[in-house]
């Protein structure tokens, strides 16, 4: 049974296709609790979910001088990526956090919180920084407070509830007076949006967790598109992966593609483009003969499109798709939506 509760990706699938609206879903994060809550736990779990994410800063400076120790470095259209041992890919993790910066920082002036997920915190730094400069296009200041931490999905992911709540909890404290919260990761912003409320169901903090996810948007959702000219004149092919938090979780699918064409980029869809990558978040640690052959089914319906950049609004996807390109041997640039809006911007919108 716990084998079998495990090996779901949680990508919902199965519950936006159910007749009866079952939430298959919440039944195994249900099990997973249960389970998690008996003896028995192996190493792995022990890692992830007591170590991995509980000091986010030292568990990713730990991961970066594992990286440098004995990965075997490689450059790519998607950043400089190493080859671990048991071939495992994985995208290098910066010096420090975006979120530590002075920048960016001063919560005068914006009621707009930009909470950034230990991703983008910790790699994909550039995704922050164009964020940042979109929100500014559109007119919005963020406020981007230090200390972020983890939004509490892997531990959630795999039954540790306890740990989820503490974590959801820091994440409120450091946003709970601003108006809106804008998330650039799928998952996080799904975590936020319709898992806090689970959490907290019960408990004293019920109607706080309701009221915080009812400020949790996209970037997607928050862009004035008044400043995106569709300066990519030659509509150049793009094929844009629907992230299953994103489409599934957050309701978005539509506003994305909307936002790539507006920017004068032509989408080449794929046969199935929201099929589950295969990350699943921790799911790929645990399974990862299981995950790799979920995302090289994602690979070969990317590369039938004939298109040489994907888009998605993941990051975990991101470098999910990237490290199996790499793998694969398949020169496809990998970049997320918000990358590719930020070079469509008119110079005086441009920050």
């Amino acid at each position: 049974t716990k084998q079998f509760i495990s090996e779901c990706l949680l990508c919902s699938a199965c519950v936006q296709v159910c007749p009866n609206g079952v939430q298959t879903d919440l039944l195994v994060l249900s099990a997973r609790k249960k389970l998690a809550e008996k003896p028995g736990l192996n190493f792995t779990e022990i890692g992830l979910t007591k170590l991995g994410f509980s000091k986010t800063e030292v568990s990713f400076k730990l991961v970066s001088l594992l990286e440098k120790a004995v990965g075997d470095k490689i450059m790519s259209d998607s950043g400089i990526f190493y080859r671990l041992p048991l071939n495992r890919i994985l995208p290098g993790i910066k010096e420090g956090a975006f979120s530590r910066s002075k920048k960016n920082t001063s919560r005068a002036g914006t009621n707009t919180g930009l909470y950034l997920g230990c991703l983008i915190d910790f790699i994909y730094h550039d995704i922050a920084r164009d964020a940042v400069e979109l929100m500014h296009a559109s007119g919005i200041k963020p406020y981007i407070p230090g200390q972020q931490g983890c939004c509490g999905l892997p531990a959630f992911s795999m039954g540790d509830t306890d740990r989820a709540v503490k974590q959801a909890g820091a994440v409120m404290s450091l946003f709970g007076d601003v108006d809106t919260v804008v998330t650039v990761c799928a998952s996080c912003g799904s975590m936020l949006k319709n898992y806090y409320p689970l959490l907290f169901q019960d408990t004293t903090d019920s109607q706080r967790a309701m009221a915080f996810s009812k400020k949790v948007r996209d970037i997607t959702e928050v862009v004035d598109i008044s400043g995106i000219k569709g300066t990519a004149k030659d509509h150049t092919p793009v094929t844009y992966h629907d992230p299953c938090h994103l489409k599934r979780g957050m309701a978005l699918s539509e506003k994305p593609r909307m936002l790539i064409k507006k920017a004068g980029y032509r989408i080449v869809e794929m046969k199935e483009p929201d099929r589950c990558c295969g990350l699943g978040g921790t799911f790929t640690i645990k399974h990862h003969n299981i995950s790799s052959a979920v995302t090289k089914k994602k690979i070969q319906d990317i590369s039938a499109t004939g298109a040489l950049t994907v888009a998605t609004g993941c990051p975990g996807c991101m470098a999910n798709i990237a490290g199996m390109m790499i793998e694969e041997g398949v020169n496809v640039k990998v970049v997320h939506t918000i990358n590719l809006l930020v070079t469509a911007l008119s110079p005086k919108n441009a920050d």
